[in-house]
């Protein structure tokens, strides 16, 4: 399915007959604006500030319409991609569904408003997003915002298209409202002399911006494989303000990316590079929110709620991890090892009072609990051109190598367990649990660990599952009365079902954990 900026009825749209569309409720002057526009190159219709703001407004008026009267729903909301035969099937689609064409021609034309005035043609000096889209003495936000909203408030049944341009506008027009961005946004006349900035009311574009966070943190925590490329032209424009990325981070956006970015990695690993399911669309929308995700780790340094964000369950780390395990392109894997370095890096010095401290030491030990030192291992043997790429794994296997010199070999292994990355090594043996039983029992004597284990048996990874299978008939044997704590928890009942798993190594794991909960003296019959 393709998700691009071009509309699949945009061949049509020349054809648009306004006098006959009258649930649109057009009046002469709007309609005189719109077939004036059509004549004339963009860069003319939006060389005076005023009557840019007004053809701006006529279109969400036209967007606002159409949407109201059914637009959204119809036969051209079905259209995904242009077809071969795109003329024709456009002409259908006008006559089938006119107000479906009319909401994809306002946003395509919105969408080329933004881009010019973004671009600083010479011809269009003076005029500036917040300009047209911000009005009066205050610069209050237009209040025809809304009809971008309501095209994304569709319940998940909207036209794709028409939600990832309308989200994308809403995006750009939001962010010039921050006052991060007001010395970005530079006025000036076509004689290239600067211009007195316009007020604009960062208050009126507060609510908006809280909606469209939503929104995509929604689409984010909902949706999967290329409908999530709906919202990430959006989550990309927010990146680019402070404002909007703590706003984004508030709502617990760094959870719903990194979920996001682990489904796509297994999805990529389980399936292979050839697989036509995961293919280059899916690369690219990785590569978008791994950027974001990148952008994010620049604000580790002044913000304590990032930092827990990022330290939260995991999550974070491990999905990039993930990306850099399974390497599915260059730009995926220099973009994730990035992020990680941000992460080894932080000093985290700005905290409330009393709470842990977060730094670059903490995430350090989650990825070396997740894997990472593996794959770093493998990639100083691979032959990267990127010099960047090369330095940032270097120190980050310097970083993991001094970090891991450091840690007890129990720490090790608790921070593999609390990381849900559980692979075979020198923690899971028999010498290591006559050791180290006792510790999983935890400081509290709620045995945190063990129950983590027991819910790591329904790990969809087959040797995490493995593991864990052993990792609990061990701690049954070792630990003074750990075969009723292990049932008193659960852990039978769950293993159990996995005696007649498909899988033949985790099918043993899963017998011999069994029976060590079940047999007194199990070293006799194993």
């Amino acid at each position: 399915m393709s998700l691009t900026l071009k509309s699949p009825v945009s061949p049509a749209f020349t054809n648009i007959q306004w006098d006959s569309l009258g649930s649109l409720k057009l009046t002469a002057q709007e309609t005189a604006l719109l077939r004036m526009a059509e004549t004339n190159p963009m860069d003319y219709t939006l060389a005076d500030s005023r009557d840019a703001s007004m053809y701006a407004r006529v279109l969400l008026k036209l967007l606002a319409e159409a949407t109201a009267a059914g637009a959204g729903s119809g036969y051209v909301s079905n259209m995904t991609e242009a077809p071969e035969d795109s003329k024709e099937e456009a002409m259908k689609a006008l006559g089938e569904d006119p107000l479906g064409v009319v909401a994809h021609y306002a946003l395509t034309k919105v969408l080329e408003i933004l881009n010019t005035l973004a671009n600083g043609s010479k011809s269009v000096k003076g005029v500036t997003i917040s300009s047209v889209f911000y009005v009066g003495k205050e610069g209050i936000l237009v209040d025809q915002w809304k009809a971008l909203l309501r095209v994304l408030n569709k319940d998940g049944k909207g036209d794709v298209f028409a939600q990832k341009v309308a989200s994308l506008c809403l995006a750009k027009i939001l962010i010039t409202a921050c006052p991060s961005q007001r010395s970005v946004e530079k006025s000036i006349d076509k004689e290239g002399n600067p211009l007195k900035t316009r007020p604009v009311q960062y208050a009126s574009a507060i609510e908006p911006l809280e909606a469209i966070t939503a929104w995509i943190v929604s689409q984010l925590k909902n949706s999967s494989g290329t409908l999530v490329a709906i919202c990430t032209p959006a989550l990309k424009t927010l990146m680019d303000a402070p404002e909007t990325r703590m706003l984004f981070c508030k709502s617990g956006g760094i959870k719903y990316m990194s979920r996001q970015l682990r489904g796509g990695s297994r999805a990529k690993n389980a399936t292979g590079a050839e697989n036509q399911k995961f293919g280059q669309a899916s690369v690219q929308q990785l590569y978008e929110i791994a950027f974001c995700m990148w952008i994010l780790t620049y604000e580790l340094a002044s913000s304590y709620p990032i930092r827990q964000d990022f330290s939260k369950d995991s999550v974070a780390v491990s999905a990039l991890v993930d990306l850099v395990s399974v390497a599915p392109r260059e730009k995926v894997v220099r973009v994730a090892l990035s992020s990680l370095r941000n992460l080894a890096t932080c000093e985290g010095d700005i905290q409330a009072a009393g709470e842990t401290a977060i730094t670059g030491k903490f995430f350090l030990s989650e990825m070396i609990a997740c894997g990472l030192m593996k794959a770093i291992d493998h990639l100083r043997d691979r032959q990267f051109t990127d010099p960047d790429l090369v330095a940032d794994v270097d120190l980050l296997h310097k970083l993991l190598h001094e970090n891991y010199k450091e840690m007890t070999r129990w720490e090790v292994y608790k921070n593999e367990v609390e990381s849900g990355h559980l692979q075979w090594g020198s923690t899971h043996t028999e010498a290591f649990f006559k050791e180290n039983a006792r510790m999983i029992e935890g400081s509290d004597g709620d045995f945190h660990l063990l129950k983590v284990l027991i819910a790591l048996l329904s790990n969809h990874d087959e040797e995490v599952a493995a593991v864990a299978c052993y990792d609990i008939g061990e701690f049954v044997r070792h630990y003074p009365n750990g075969r009723a704590i292990a049932k008193r928890l659960g852990a039978k009942d769950v293993v159990m079902p996995l005696i007649e798993h498909e899988n033949v190594e985790l099918q043993r794991h899963a017998l011999q954990c069994v029976s060590k909960i079940m047999v007194n003296n199990w070293e006799y019959v194993k």
